[in-house]
């Protein structure tokens, strides 16, 4: 199995929410590896690449497994049922979005991330967002003050003036502390980005050593 993966450098990426961040969340701490795996394995969109996660995410060194989603609120249903039938521990809290919830959930072994990780894929292909960290919960939520990019026309007083609208809403944040690894599921779910401190992931070489068997991570996959 051919995983194709590709280096960002950590300065170029914006970590503070805005029109022009490079992520959907903020990011706190020193940002020192990020890595994007496509979700293209050996050249085919397949679920080869959950095979190829929940392969990888097999080690009892990665639990528990924290993973913060925001899911619609026509979702909410069906996340709850999956959760109660796997015994994953779960609470909400308000989304971003007033038709929104933020969903946190603990996952205690490698069963309960099979069942969950179909989930988080389908929700980042949603393009909502999917956000999973090893081993440290360090996922927290802040009201934050938004803007919205574009302005919108208003009219006061028979007056129409353009302005950009201003609310208060829930802000995912992600810090990086000490040997943190974190993933977060990309826009329509072509990729998973990791991000981490922890020096595997420094390198394809280091990488390399902590990748199930039969695992060849490439850097320029050559499609036949």
């Amino acid at each position: 199995m051919k995983v194709e993966i590709n280096y960002s450098p950590p300065e170029t990426i914006i970590t503070v929410p805005s029109p022009e961040a490079t992520y959907p969340f903020e990011i706190n701490g020193e940002l020192q590896n990020v890595v994007d795996f496509s979700c293209y394995i050996d050249g085919e969109y397949t679920n080869a690449h959950e095979e190829f996660f929940c392969h990888w995410m097999e080690s009892p060194n990665y639990y528990p497994i924290y993973s913060l989603a925001e899911i619609y609120d026509f979702q909410q249903a069906e996340y709850e049922y999956m959760f109660k039938m796997q015994n994953i521990e779960f609470n909400y809290m308000k989304g971003s979005r007033k038709d929104t919830f933020f969903v946190k959930a603990i996952i205690c072994s490698q069963k309960q991330f099979k069942e969950y990780y179909p989930y988080l894929h389908a929700n980042g292909s949603m393009l909502n967002l999917s956000l999973w960290s090893l081993k440290q919960d360090v996922f927290r939520l802040e009201e934050r003050e938004c803007e919205s990019p574009y302005p919108v026309k208003r009219t006061k007083n028979n007056r129409t003036r353009l302005v950009k609208l201003k609310w208060i809403a829930n802000t995912p944040i992600a810090t990086l502390n000490e040997n943190t690894t974190l993933f977060w599921v990309g826009y329509d779910g072509d990729y998973i980005t990791a991000f981490s401190n922890d020096g595997h992931f420094s390198t394809i070489e280091t990488l390399q050593k902590i990748m199930p068997e039969k695992v060849e991570l490439v850097t320029d996959y050559e499609w036949e």
